[in-house]
């Protein structure tokens, strides 16, 4: 072999070990999932955020100026959450059937689990056919709140491995936005009254 084709060789080797060791780090945006599901939770719950303080006597002329100026609070919101229409229409599903599941919240039936989803607590009183008919509507529920995780995870650019990651951090937000009175399950699994 001539020292040349021994040198191709070596060079050859050297760029395959390289591109073989290479990892690939994907950015996981936690920030950005969570004011997404901030904002979506507090939607369904139809919270609304307190309106911002105002100085008493007004703002002086240099504040209005900049505040003209500067960006709009829309717009900011805009760049720290995710949407789309795929999103907004869960979004939508959920908030249906969450007003749906509300009676069934305050007599303490279901209650929000560890892993975000909404469970039967405790089906004690309950009809046949409302236990029937309860039971399709938290099936109903979980599923579009899968697909909700898995569109987030995609308008995100994130593998379908971050889709848990996804789901853990919307979780957090359901059960600890959820009303005074509520069941909500802990991370060890013991339920408990909010």
């Amino acid at each position: 072999m001539s020292r040349l084709k021994r040198k191709w060789a070596i060079v050859l080797g050297v760029c395959f070990l390289t591109a073989a060791c290479v990892t690939v780090n994907i950015y996981f945006p936690a920030a950005k999932v969570e004011k997404t599901a901030e904002k979506i939770v507090d939607e369904v719950y139809q919270q609304k955020q307190a309106p911002a303080k105002k100085t008493p006597g007004g703002q002086s002329c240099l504040e209005t100026l900049l505040a003209w100026l500067g960006p709009r609070s829309a717009h900011a919101a805009q760049a720290t959450t995710v949407s789309n229409a795929a999103i907004r229409a869960l979004k939508h599903q959920i908030a249906a059937n969450h007003r749906k599941l509300i009676p069934y919240y305050n007599s303490g039936h279901i209650g929000i689990a560890k892993d975000g989803m909404v469970v039967l607590r405790n089906p004690k009183g309950l009809p046949m056919k409302k236990l029937a008919s309860l039971r399709r509507l938290l099936a109903a529920d979980r599923q579009a709140r899968l697909r909700l995780y898995q569109e987030v995870a995609r308008a995100l650019n994130q593998p379908s491995s971050q889709v848990a990651r996804i789901q853990a951090i919307f979780a957090d937000q359901w059960r600890a936005r959820a009303a005074k009175g509520w069941w909500v399950q802990d991370n060890s699994g013991a339920w408990h009254k909010k």
